[in-house]
């Protein structure tokens, strides 16, 4: 009788992990990294602008929307995140 409360306390703390905690640390979305994001976008805004410069681009164009394009970033409040 021991053993039955036993595995039915070890079933009954495995299903509270499981349906709670667990789950909750699986399903969380990643956080953007601004720092992370806005070193991309300083990066690739100069090598853009060294293009411009070197004639490989159009004078019109954007280096920062170009950017923002190429990764998927998007300007908020003077921070960069994904969108």
């Amino acid at each position: 009788m021991a053993r039955l409360v036993i595995v039915l306390a070890l079933i009954g703390i495995a299903y509270w992990y499981w349906s709670g905690p667990y789950q909750n640390s699986v399903n969380t979305p990643p956080v953007d990294d601004t720092k992370k994001n806005a070193e991309i976008m300083a990066q690739c805004i100069a090598q853009e602008n060294f293009a411009i410069e070197d004639s490989a681009r159009d004078l019109g164009e954007n280096a920062e929307e170009v950017c923002a394009d190429e990764n998927g970033l998007m300007k908020m409040y003077g921070k960069w995140y994904h969108r």
